[in-house]
């Protein structure tokens, strides 16, 4: 038994709805986009590494509770790890659940995600000794495991077929990750199999059409399938596409702040020839994750005679309401500024004060923008800037920010972009 599932008391119950379930229903627990081994927001080591046991928390109550129901089948729809190369305590987490999994009686299914699986570029690389980490599990008999498109060939979808209690369940698995041209959709053929089955499911992972991407697939070309049971997508959710009972199963932990008003959880679910019986979103232990949008028209009154604060004391003070030790924060800058005013933002106090009252801070400036060349002229020395001093100073900046893992990466695209306007400027 992990640390974790001492530490926290997450031992499976012994409790079991196996004999009690209505007849004719396929049990189901449905996870997805769990992400261990998630690293980022420049989290202290501490921080990481607390954030990191909580992704393996919530993927073990999805475990736990699939062993304490006694369901028929777990199925974790892509991106269980953040990476391809998960560490080994991630790697030895998950081999521990499945070998409960399987113990209790429970089928496993997976996909490999967007995330979790090698891309073209990594084998290129080299890297043909590192096959995706579900793969191991699926040689050991822990799962069975569904390989994404990576080619832009004619792909037939395998149908595994098991008898459950007497029902025939069809199970295939699509993950299609990015760069494919065309649509996927169009090149795939199901096996005839999968049409006996009482019961067809489809797991996915996948963006899809209608829930807020800019190009997903269009699932009514998929009418083979009954249940489609779904990643990729951060925020649970349930729809109907033509004959096609559609569930999201959501992540189990926020790794970004795509899906701010998502809970954390995962899926549980009862499916039958007629329809689904129940359909339920169980949540997770799981921080709390905030948004602050200031405007810089906030900041600087558009009369400067108004007395007023620093503006980063107005920040600050926005920000004090929100921050807790259980959450984390995404603070969002919009609108025009000077170059002046810009430095006017002591954004580092403002990361500072993060670390030491959120979970984390994520400072996104993505939609503050410079004013014209001509309008940015210091009222002191009546001086100009020009763009490639301009990101000079702010690039400069950015990287004193910086860790020492971003700083190589900063200082790389800096150069890069400074040459490309030199280029740019002598073709003139």
């Amino acid at each position: 038994m992990t640390e974790d599932t001492l530490k926290d008391g997450l031992e499976p119950k012994e409790t079991s709805i196996q004999n009690n379930r209505p007849e004719g229903v396929i049990t189901v627990v449905l996870t997805a986009d769990n992400h261990l081994g998630y690293a980022a927001f420049g989290q202290n080591p501490h921080k990481r590494e607390e954030h990191q046991q909580r992704l393996r928390r919530a993927f073990q109550q999805a475990t736990d509770f699939a062993i304490a129901q006694g369901v028929d089948l777990f199925i974790q729809a892509g991106d269980l790890f953040d990476t391809a190369t998960p560490g080994e305590r991630d790697r030895s987490f998950v081999a521990a659940r499945l070998a409960q999994l399987k113990q209790a009686g429970i089928r496993t299914f997976a996909l490999g995600g967007v995330h979790d699986t090698p891309t073209d570029t990594q084998l290129h690389l080299g890297e043909e000794s590192s096959p995706a980490p579900l793969i191991s599990y699926a040689r050991l008999g822990a799962l069975h495991y569904f390989p994404p498109i990576q080619k832009n060939e004619a792909l037939e979808l395998e149908a595994v077929m098991q008898t459950i209690r007497g029902i025939r369940v069809g199970i295939c698995g699509l993950s299609v990750l990015p760069g494919l041209e065309g649509e996927p959709l169009a090149r795939l053929h199901v096996q005839n199999e999968i049409e006996g089955a009482t019961v067809p499911i489809l797991i996915l992972h996948a963006p899809i059409e209608g829930l807020k991407v800019k190009e997903g697939l269009n699932l009514a070309k998929l009418p083979a399938f009954r249940y489609i049971l779904a990643g990729y997508h951060h925020s649970y959710s349930r729809l109907r596409v033509g004959q096609s009972e559609i569930i999201v199963a959501g992540a189990t932990q926020h790794v970004d702040f795509s899906a701010p008003d998502h809970d954390p959880g995962f899926v549980f679910l009862g499916l039958a020839a007629d329809g689904v019986r129940w359909c339920n979103h169980i949540s997770v232990d799981a921080l709390a994750l905030r948004r602050l949008t200031i405007h810089t028209n906030e900041l600087w009154p558009a009369d400067p005679s108004t007395p007023q604060p620093q503006p980063t004391e107005i920040i600050l003070e926005r920000l004090r309401p929100l921050c807790d030790a259980e959450t984390m924060i995404q603070l969002r800058l919009e609108g025009e500024l000077t170059r002046s005013q810009y430095h006017q933002l002591d954004l580092n106090q403002i990361r500072r004060y993060g670390e030491e009252h959120c979970f984390a801070l994520a400072i996104d400036d993505s939609a503050l923008s410079l004013l014209p060349e001509q309008e940015a002229i210091s009222g002191e020395k009546g001086e100009r800037f020009s763009p490639r001093e301009e990101l000079i100073a702010l690039a400069d900046e950015w990287i004193a920010a910086a860790d020492e893992q971003e700083k190589k990466a900063l200082q790389i695209t800096k150069e890069e972009l400074l040459l490309a306007m030199d280029e740019i400027k002598g073709k003139r």
